[in-house]
């Protein structure tokens, strides 16, 4: 890939996390970053569709990331954002005030990745499950068929799905994992992704934690926000 193109894809991408909907040559153009026209990148477009990185949608002009092109901005132009002081001490607060009580422990990590990232997250212990902000799968249009909303939640309320789930996924930057679309084996999950990792609790009991939400979920605000958890939530169980 040339870096022009790496440049449109990234553009594209970025445009299609704020809106959900395909990008076209023009839409691109106007964001003034490439002097080039619409036609050179509409041909830079056609060919990252030949190599696998963008996909036409079937009623727009415009082109939509597949998975390989997620995956490759994911690997090579992620921006990870930083944290704010303030923002490290309050997850810091919320899971050391329940460091004595796994439940409430596990509760509270899932609690602060939901209300920090506004998407659904999930953690799994044991034959135990914990989730918090279901209700935020409803803010996508990815997600707004009843028929795709229930196998989701099935899933997410699984146990034993769940742990096979967990078990897939392609590393990045140490030990967070991400599987993106039809990665995690399930139809459900096509226009979704989940980030997480793992964690031992007392005893060596292993557990997992993470997000999820649509491909087009903010991973550079996600990837961070579920490293520094998983860091607070072992520096925690160390202590036990």
């Amino acid at each position: 890939m040339t870096p022009r193109q790496e440049k449109i894809l990234e553009l594209v991408i970025l445009e299609f996390m704020k809106t959900a909907h395909a990008v076209g040559s023009i839409s691109i153009a106007d964001k003034n970053e490439l002097n080039v026209s619409p036609a050179t990148i509409r041909n830079e477009m056609a060919d990252l569709l030949k190599q696998g990185f963008l996909k036409k949608e079937h009623f727009s002009s415009g082109r939509m990331p597949t998975t390989v092109g997620v995956r490759y901005y994911i690997d090579n132009l992620l921006t990870e954002e930083e944290f704010s002081y303030k923002e490290e001490m309050g997850i810091k607060g919320n899971l050391y005030a329940h460091r004595f009580n796994r439940d409430k422990l596990l509760k509270e990590a899932v609690e602060v990745l939901s209300n920090s990232l506004n998407y659904t997250s999930v953690a799994i212990s044991g034959d135990s499950i914990f989730y918090a902000g279901i209700s935020e799968l409803l803010d996508f249009p990815e997600f707004e068929e009843i028929s795709v909303l229930k196998n989701i939640i099935s899933v997410i309320e699984d146990y034993s799905l769940l742990e096979s789930i967990f078990s897939k996924g392609v590393e990045v930057d140490g030990d967070i994992k991400i599987l993106i679309g039809e990665e995690s084996g399930f139809n459900s999950f096509e226009n979704g992704a989940l980030v997480f990792t793992g964690f031992r609790l007392h005893k060596g009991e292993q557990g997992y934690i993470g997000v999820f939400g649509p491909i087009r979920m903010k991973y550079g605000k996600v990837i961070p926000t579920l490293k520094y958890v998983s860091t607070i939530l072992n520096e925690v169980i160390s202590g036990w």
